[in-house]
This record gives structure tokens, sequence and C-alpha cells, in this order.
């Protein structure tokens, strides 16, 4: 179902100053899924802080419904081995109606500078 009154709107998770760098990467990543697919914006869903159904919020879900194919970008600082295992886990075997594949892409924020310029050619590799 198209939640239509919160598509492409940005979500703020936690407006704590040592989450700064989390939502504007969060940001740039949905205004690049934007910008790359803006011929054909009636045909993707864009959320933030999407609720999967799963017990996880996402912090970007990404769906383009000509390729039936979902996006999940979880953004995350401290990547432990048990975090990811536990958010692999989580969307190994996730499926949606209708929807061919659920690909998960992990954002690590150790890896981001705090420049805009440099965040935004960073984040280039992660949009897919």
């Amino acid at each position: 179902m198209i939640d239509w009154a919160n598509i492409f709107k940005i979500r703020i998770a936690n407006p704590d100053d040592s989450f700064q760098l989390h939502e504007v990467v969060k940001l740039i990543i949905v205004m690049k899924l934007l910008k790359k697919y803006s011929r054909n914006k009636n045909l993707i869903r864009i959320y933030t802080e999407f609720d999967m159904d799963n017990g996880l919020i996402c912090d970007v879900y990404f769906e383009n419904m000509k390729t039936n194919e979902v996006i999940v970008y979880e953004i995350q600082k401290n990547i432990t081995n048990e975090w990811k295992d536990k958010i692999v886990n989580a969307y190994k075997d996730y499926t949606i109606p209708y929807i061919k594949t659920v690909d998960l892409v992990i954002v690590d924020l150790n890896k981001c500078s705090d420049k805009i310029s440099e965040i935004n050619k960073w984040l280039e590799d992660y949009i897919v």
C-alpha cells in the first residue's frame, strides 16, 4: 500500500546533535535517489524511518515499481558483528508481495567525512 502522505518526506529519527551526520547522510541519499530516478518519479517510492513490519525501522526505503525491487538503506556508526548479523538475518528472507528482491545496503558512517561536498561524492558508491 502506498502511503501518499509520507512519500519522499524526510523524517528525523533523532534530533540530538550526535545524530546530525546520520540525518544529513539520509537526506543526501534521498536526494540522490530522486535525482537518479527523476524521469521515472511516478514509478518509485521513497520513505524514511520506514516500519518494515519485521520489528525494524529502516533509515531509507526505496521501491522501484518498474523493476519490482526494493533497496533498504541502514545508516550506522557503530557497526558490530552482532548488529550486522542481526540486520542481515532480518532482511535475508524478507519478502514483499509483488516485489522480486529486497536488498540491504549498510552505510558505514565511520567512513564518512564531515564535509558535505565529500559526503556527496562518497555516497555515490551507495546509490544503485
